[in-house]
């Protein structure tokens, strides 16, 4: 769930990031300019066009905060992309029009000044369709750098609330497709990696969410719990463990209280 403090960490970052990816574009483009000119028999003309390239940039930085705004309104998540595509469509034709107006406006302003001659301009219409083709790729990455910066946000914050809810209740919290697991800290026998999730033996079944095994350990540990690491695929609880079987090649492994059998791998053999 997002909250105005989180909506103001995604702004910042994401504004920092695009900004960032922002100067590279620049450099990258009007340097490549630069060099199409050299090979034509322009000396000089890096000045101009890293400038050409700024009065683009520029604009379309001052336009992100707009864009944002206007993203959190109507967010393009899975349950809402029909309402918000044609939000999005419009604001794209209005991002691309506000772009080549301004853009002109510098260009007309700017261009005399600095390198004492007009700038010779195509007619709004052509230089209009000529970049929305590429307006709409810059509006779609600001809004790909929202999301993307919101989802790490909002798993931050429900990663700081699990651990909070580990150490202050002895409850480890887990997402499991669209629900929310809460397993008493206490009745989690063990767990084990399986890709992009862990499937996790308590007491009384078994839990597949999506988690890593590092962070479940990290759960377990905040609530008091002795966590024993027997594999990077495997890990379980002291209290858990009935015998120690070790084997020729330096491995072992363990037989839980429940009859369970996990391998122990050598680098994590001193932990028993």
């Amino acid at each position: 769930m997002t909250t105005p403090q989180i909506e103001t960490r995604v702004l910042y970052r994401a504004f920092m990031v695009y900004a960032l990816a922002s100067l590279g574009f620049w450099l990258v483009n009007g340097l490549s300019a630069a060099e199409e000119w050299r090979r034509a028999g322009e000396v000089g003309g890096w000045v101009r066009a890293l400038t050409l390239e700024g009065t683009s940039n520029v604009v379309i930085l001052a336009l992100f905060v707009p864009v944002a705004l206007l993203e959190r309104w109507s967010p393009a998540t899975p349950g809402r992309w029909r309402e918000a595509i044609p939000v999005h469509f419009a604001g794209s034709l209005a991002f691309s029009l506000i772009h080549v107006l301004s853009m002109w406006g510098l260009r007309v302003a700017f261009w005399p000044l600095l390198f004492g001659r007009e700038h010779g301009l195509d007619t709004l219409p052509a230089e209009f369709f000529y970049e929305y083709r590429k307006d709409l790729l810059s509006y779609a990455l600001i809004l790909a750098v929202l999301a993307a910066v919101r989802s790490r946000e909002e798993a931050v914050q429900r990663a700081s609330a699990a651990l909070a809810d580990a150490r202050c209740d002895q409850v480890i919290t887990l997402r499991s497709g669209g629900r929310e697991l809460r397993l008493p800290a206490a009745d989690i026998v063990s767990a084990h990696a399986a890709g992009n999730y862990v499937d996790v033996q308590t007491v009384t079944g078994r839990h597949l969410a999506r988690s890593t095994l590092a962070g479940l350990e990290t759960l377990l540990e905040g609530a008091g719990i002795d966590v024993v690491r027997l594999h990077r695929s495997h890990l379980t609880v002291r209290s858990a463990i009935r015998a120690i079987v070790p084997a020729s090649d330096g491995n072992a492994e363990v037989e839980l209280s429940n009859g369970d059998i996990l391998p122990v791998s050598r680098r994590y053999r001193a932990n028993l």
